[in-house]
């Protein structure tokens, strides 16, 4: 190479090195000084965008595990609501077994009615002041049924384009609540609601098929082949069931839902059969969101109307059937809310394992190699020296290479 006044090509090179390797301690100073290994989309733009959507999820799982504990509390709170409900009721069948004995007095009875009274008055008290949160009555709540968000996404299910799977879960759903009817049954029913033609139509009479499957469909009895049947005859639940009867069909898009024939294809329009579903109070997982568990009591259950009084033998004896039917139903709900809170804890379990696997992913594409970064920073602080060193001595040539103009 030429020796030259004007261009001093080693100090350019020196300089160019030297700045490169300023660059690369500047990049471990940065990384050690956050542990981070990504600092700026420039360090790894893709890496930035995966780790962005990683951090949304382990927040999202965060507030799915709080909103799951949520659930488990207002479980607590309405099982433990229930549990003085039993003790007032075991209370009360006890005033009744002893009313019911025969030697007490028409007073005797009178003085421990009051007490019966007064504890039937407790138990709508306990329903009706038992809240959550705002102050919302608690039983209503659960009664309609309360949706907890226990995923970090959100995957809401279109009822006009389900998957065939789908659409046959949505469909053993529905016959199931219209009591387990096979495809024959539900052909009755539907002859047998068409006859009535509804809330409008003109008494009929049932053939003993129409009858059979209309009382297994409707959970009655009231329905047989002597009596004028119209739909005046149902009453709103029933109403209801029988709507639903009549939204139940094998076919959508000219495709048939039955195991043997499915496509898998989808597009099955589901709605009219969840329109009917919803009226009907009928749930099933083929049209919910799977990040959602939806918790829901029988709360009517718990009516203590029948109840009634126990200042007559006769009474107490009634009293003592009644109060043993509650006691059952009771017991029914309180196990829906354990099997509820055990179910929430298994989610919290499962969210947590996510969770923490998926915080481990995101340090493995964060975080940076604290051994390696410290490494590296000896390294170019030792190339610093030195490149300041070897900038230096090129800055010197210019005046070497004038040397020879002497």
């Amino acid at each position: 190479m030429a020796m030259s006044l004007n261009t001093n090509f080693a100090s350019m090179n020196a300089q160019r090195n030297l700045f490169s390797t300023q660059q690369s301690l500047n990049s471990s100073l940065g990384r050690l000084s956050t542990g981070l290994r990504i600092n700026s989309a420039a360090d790894d733009a893709a890496g930035l965008q995966i780790a962005n959507r990683m951090n949304s999820q382990i927040n999202g799982l965060g507030v799915a595990q709080r909103n799951a504990n949520d659930g488990i509390s207002m479980s607590q709170t309405a099982e433990g609501a229930l549990q003085e409900y039993t003790n007032i009721l075991q209370r009360m069948r006890d005033l009744s077994v002893q009313s019911k004995n025969g030697t007490n007095s028409d007073s005797d009875r009178a003085a421990l009615n009051k007490e019966f009274q007064a504890m039937t008055k407790e138990l709508n008290r306990i329903v009706d002041t038992t809240t959550f949160g705002k102050g919302e009555k608690l039983f209503d709540k659960l009664s309609n049924g309360v949706d907890f968000q226990v995923g970090a996404d959100v995957e809401p299910k279109d009822a006009t384009t389900m998957t065939t799977a789908d659409g046959t879960a949505a469909l053993a759903d529905a016959q199931k609540a219209l009591g387990g009817i096979d495809d024959t049954e539900l052909a009755a029913v539907k002859t047998a609601v068409g006859k009535v033609g509804g809330s409008t139509g003109s008494a009929v009479k049932l053939t003993a098929t129409e009858a059979a499957a209309l009382n297994k469909a409707l959970g009655s009895t009231a329905y047989n082949t002597t009596d004028d049947v119209d739909g005046a005859s149902f009453s709103a639940d029933e109403q209801k069931l029988v709507d639903l009867a009549g939204a139940v069909t094998k076919k959508f898009d000219g495709s048939d839902l039955t195991t043997d024939n499915a496509d898998g294809t989808g597009a099955n329009d589901m709605s009219a059969l969840k329109t009917a579903m919803d009226a009907a109070g009928v749930t099933s997982t083929a049209f919910a969101d799977p990040n959602v568990i939806n918790v829901k009591v029988d709360s009517a259950s718990l009516d203590t109307s029948a109840l009634g009084k126990i200042d007559t033998i006769a009474d107490s004896e009634t009293a003592v059937q009644e109060i043993d039917k509650l006691i059952d139903n009771v017991g029914s709900v309180r196990a829906d809310l354990g099997a509820t809170q055990n179910r929430f804890q298994s989610t919290i379990n499962n969210l947590g394992n996510i969770k923490e696997n998926m915080a481990v992913a995101k340090g493995r594409i964060m975080d940076a190699d604290i051994a390696a970064e410290s490494a590296n920073m000896t390294k170019q602080n030792t190339m610093m020296q030195a490149g300041v060193t070897v900038l230096s001595q090129a800055n010197q040539m210019p005046s070497m290479v004038s040397q020879l103009l002497r």
